[in-house]
């Protein structure tokens, strides 16, 4: 599900970096050393990089390549910016450190071939990052990423395709404009579907310090046309955490698929990684969005106002049984998926799942209010990405 995840919720899997002390001064020897021996299941060496890498999967002794660029922030203080490519694209990262190797982001959700440069200007920097990659094994798109160098924080500022090559269409999305405050898009169609609107504006919010487009129409159509491929992949390809633990082999079975995800429910044969503030409540109800009675577990995180709840569902019965919105979004991979866009009912986002594993069939349903969604969504991007059924 990881292309599924990041067309969905425009990138899963960050994470921030917790502050601690390192003993480490940054030179790109050391951390190239320090990279190779976390990727190859080094404790040690994936510590003092803010945990890189997931050691319960297995160690990758290649890496395609490493690529290092640096910005210093307007108090001249260094970041180094660090791309690392695996033949496997589920291991690629991107992280930025500063020169005593306190992390500052960590992203998971990089697709492909990656390449890394920086932009400077007087107002803002950037670190840039370009995917290439295959869906659905005929499918060529491209992506790119700017990360914001912000004070001394770090941030994913813009996301947006910049090629969607299928057998039928060949689009591509160009910057004409790139500014501090904007970013102006030229939209092509070389081959195949006509266009409804051939440009887009991406204008920069203050507020959460990213590049905003109103309706996003390249990514929109992106989706609509991936989603239109029924095909499933031949080449083996791990979507989320579960999945790639599956498809390691007996030593990295279901076991260890469960040994990584933190609430088991047996009697409901899910698991999924429960993140820290978040609590269980089982045998209750979505009560404020559904509209069938159904029992499930709720999961709620008090500080953020937002929860989420898992509901089973009879193998016969759909998500529409139980909702007043349709998953109009659909993706196939180990599971069957179907999706929502987010509703906003009564200040409240509400983003439903459909998953579906031969007779098992589950509804899980995330709840955030309105005007902290935005910030939030990696923490519900983490939690569907974990979710594992015993099928």
């Amino acid at each position: 599900m990881k292309l599924f995840i990041s067309i969905l919720l425009v990138g899963f899997a960050f994470s921030g970096c917790s502050k601690k002390e390192k003993i480490f001064h940054f030179n790109n020897k050391g951390i190239e050393y320090l990279i190779s021996e976390a990727a190859n299941g080094n404790k040690t060496a994936n510590d003092s990089l803010t945990n890189l890498f997931d050691l319960n999967l297995p160690p990758q002794s290649i890496i395609n390549k490493i690529e290092i660029d640096s910005i210093k922030n307007n108090s001249g203080k260094t970041f180094y910016g660090i791309i690392i490519e695996f033949p496997n694209p589920f291991f690629n990262r991107f992280a930025v450190y500063d020169s005593s190797m306190q992390c500052y982001f960590i992203d998971k959700s990089l697709n492909g071939y990656l390449s890394l440069t920086s932009i400077n200007s007087e107002k803002r920097k950037f670190f840039q990052v370009f995917e290439q990659f295959m869906s659905k094994d005929i499918l060529s798109l491209k992506r790119k990423n700017l990360y914001l160098v912000n004070g001394d924080s770090v941030n994913l500022a813009l996301r947006f395709y910049t090629q969607f090559f299928s057998p039928e269409d060949q689009l591509i999305q160009e910057v004409e404009t790139f500014t501090d405050d904007i970013a102006q898009t030229k939209i092509l169609s070389e081959k195949g579907l006509t266009l409804q609107q051939n440009w887009d504006t991406f204008s920069f919010d203050e507020r959460s310090l990213k590049f905003r487009s109103r309706n996003n129409y390249f990514e929109s159509l992106v989706l609509q046309l991936t989603n239109l491929f029924a095909r499933k992949p031949e080449k083996p390809f791990f979507y989320d955490q579960s999945s790639a633990l599956k498809g390691f082999g007996k030593k990295f079975s279901v076991d260890s698929a469960q040994t990584y995800n933190n609430y088991k429910n047996k009697k409901m044969r899910f698991s999924l990684y429960l993140p820290e503030g978040w609590k269980s409540i089982s045998g209750v109800s979505f009560k404020d969005v559904l509209t069938a009675h159904v029992e499930g577990t709720k999961f709620i995180n008090v500080s953020l106002g937002a929860s989420f709840g898992v509901m089973k569902l009879k193998a016969n019965s759909k998500a529409e049984d139980h909702l007043p919105f349709t998953l109009k979004n659909k993706v196939d991979g180990n599971y069957a998926v179907r999706f929502s866009e987010k509703n906003l009912i009564n200040r409240n986002y509400y983003l439903c799942f459909e998953i579906s594993c031969y007779t098992l069939k589950f509804l899980i349903v995330f709840q955030c209010p309105e005007s902290l969604y935005e910030e939030n969504k990696q923490t519900f991007e983490s939690i569907i990405n974990s979710f594992w059924i015993d099928c």
